[in-house]
């Protein structure tokens, strides 16, 4: 048999447990007529429930926030119908790996519109280790405020731990401070955390050892929680860093979760394969391994205009501080993007006669001091690719192979891309093969997410995941079946989280539900500009009521925090 059908069977017992532990729900009583007073019925849709069995066609009912009926319904007594013919009537969307959060800060993007017309109705926050309690709580708040626009969910992360008990300090902590750490946990598990995140690529998380890690998540453990990491060194010790998450979870007794897995960077291009193998093998121990993945053939972008860190002469070290305000989100007053590009231009351009300089910036940013960091040194040249250059030619050019051809070194050559573009040219900052991506997203313990942002995306991910799924690998290409590619973006998380009334179609569900044209739905977000939103998403409930219209976003924000409660019901 299998292993997809072994999946399947799995998943398949599990609602069926889940729905034993429910209780019976009461439906609306029926009119004077015998019709049943509906709040809303999605009529003539094409079901696919988020289980990954066949789609059916049904009608599907809605009572407060609860889905009460799908089949053959009589509508005479429902208070509002939709046709939804020509449609798919779909959970909706759990993304596992979201920094939509950052929109949270301000009102006017707390809808989180690009998300939602990605049919998203629940985004887990939190990822990479950086969420602390306080933040979850006020966002918390915010929510049952009717102050955001999708619910969440949220990792307490272990960099914000760390970095309250022991700052930046590269130390093991000593017995007390281990001690505050795993309280800190504790506190975030009672509020209602699904359990813990690690960023061990990101500092003070890389300073931390696996038994420290360890430590802070057997305190999840006891709460049924899970382990999420973005994993230590992924570009340079793919699968070691790997191993060391699903070992983490191993001693600890929770189950391992490596994020926004891929075989990123040209050292590592072809080993999709070596990430199955890895998996299986900690499946096949015991452990219940899942995954999640992005669609997209690059990770992370940015500016080649910020990957460079100047010397250390008087004007060197200004335009330095200058960038870490800026990357801290504290522009000095006075100053402007503007005017640091055009001074970091003319810096770069007048390097070119000061080899001391020169040869200085290059050391730094290449091998930058304990405390500073550079993606270059993290995670090398060879990981990056060019995603938008006024040199077209570049674009889609790995940067080591475009500097070899160039006969110049890739430091002198994001000089040159300074000089010559300012902040236009961009890069991912990880590679990844195609092949490796479609290998990853078939097995049945791998997951859709974004990564993505809200709030001024440089990535087109954060606008595009979904539909990208279901418009390039379902209908284009072929890689996923609709109904399997469903159960990836909303059953298969609910089960991972642990959630027993989200992510599936069926009465006394949530009515968390998406509606889109399979014919038409598509990512429109690009490298070049990643703010655009997707298309094919019609209509999006949460909990019944609707976020997104015909199209259009509801002016009312109906996101709320969900708790985790292994085993229990909203």
């Amino acid at each position: 048999m299998d292993s997809q059908r072994v999946f399947r069977r799995l998943f398949a017992a599990f609602l069926l447990t889940l729905m034993a532990q429910q209780p019976a729900l009461a439906g609306p009583a029926a009119g004077t007529d015998g019709a049943t007073p509906y709040d809303l019925v999605l009529v003539n849709g094409t079901v696919v429930d988020g289980t990954g069995e066949d789609a059916f066609t049904a009608d599907l009912a809605i009572v407060d926030d609860r889905i009460v009926a799908i089949g053959k319904l009589d509508t005479t007594a429902a208070k509002q119908v939709v046709d939804v013919s020509g449609r798919v009537v779909a959970p909706g969307f759990i993304d596992v790996h979201s920094h939509a959060d950052r929109a949270l800060d301000d009102p006017s993007t707390a809808s989180i519109e690009g998300f939602l017309r990605q049919g998203v109705t629940t985004g887990v926050y939190g990822v990479d280790g950086f969420l602390d309690l306080e933040h979850m709580q006020r966002y918390a708040e915010l929510g049952h405020q009717g102050g955001m626009g999708m619910n969440f969910m949220a990792y307490i992360g272990h960099n914000a731990v760390r970095r309250e008990v022991m700052g930046m300090d590269n130390r093991a902590p000593d017995a007390a401070e281990l001690q505050r750490m795993q309280d800190l946990v504790r506190d975030a598990m009672e509020f209602g955390a699904a359990g813990l995140s690690t960023g061990l690529m990101y500092l003070p998380g890389s300073y931390a050892s696996t038994e420290e890690v360890v430590a802070l998540a057997k305190v999840t453990a006891q709460y049924g929680g899970v382990y999420d990491s973005h994993v230590r060194d992924p570009a340079k010790n793919l699968l070691a860093s790997h191993q060391e998450c699903l070992d983490i979870g191993y001693v600890a007794g929770v189950d391992p979760h490596p994020g926004h897995i891929k075989a990123v960077g040209a050292a590592n291009f072809g080993k999709g394969p070596d990430i199955v193998k890895l998996v299986e093998a900690g499946i096949a121990r015991g452990q219940n391994v899942t995954v999640d993945l992005y669609p997209y053939d690059g990770a992370a972008t940015a500016p080649v205009i910020a990957l460079l860190y100047p010397g250390d002469d008087d004007r060197g070290q200004a335009l330095t501080e200058r960038l870490a305000g800026v990357m801290s989100g504290k522009l000095e007053a006075g100053d402007s993007m503007e005017q640091l590009t055009a001074d970091l231009r003319q810096y770069w351009r007048d390097a070119a006669a000061q080899a001391e300089v020169l040869e200085q910036a290059r050391a730094v940013t290449e091998q930058p001091p304990e405390g500073l960091y550079s993606w270059i040194e993290v995670v090398g040249y060879q990981s990056m690719r060019i995603v938008v250059s006024e040199s077209k030619e570049y674009e889609g050019r790995l940067v080591t192979e475009l500097a070899e051809d160039l006969g110049i070194a890739p430091f002198e050559l994001y000089r040159q891309l300074i000089v010559a573009e300012g902040d236009n040219a961009m890069v991912t900052l990880g590679a990844i093969q195609e092949d490796d991506i479609r290998i990853v997203m078939r097995e049945p313990w791998a997951m859709i997410s974004s990564d993505g942002a809200e709030v001024d995306p440089e990535h087109p991910r954060g606008r595009g995941s979904f539909p990208r799924v279901l418009g390039r690998y379902v209908r284009e290409w072929g890689v996923l079946g609709l109904e399997e590619a469903v159960h990836k973006m909303s059953g298969l998380p609910a089960r991972y989280l642990k959630l027993t009334d989200r992510g599936i179609l069926r009465e006394g569900a949530i009515a968390d539900i998406v509606v889109f044209d399979p014919e038409t739905v598509i990512d429109r977000a690009t490298w070049a500009e990643p703010a655009l939103y997707a298309e094919g998403v019609e209509h999006v409930f949460i909990g019944g009521d609707a976020a997104l219209l015909h199209g259009q976003v509801s002016e009312q924000r109906f996101g709320r925090f969900v708790p985790f409660a292994p085993g229990a019901t909203d």
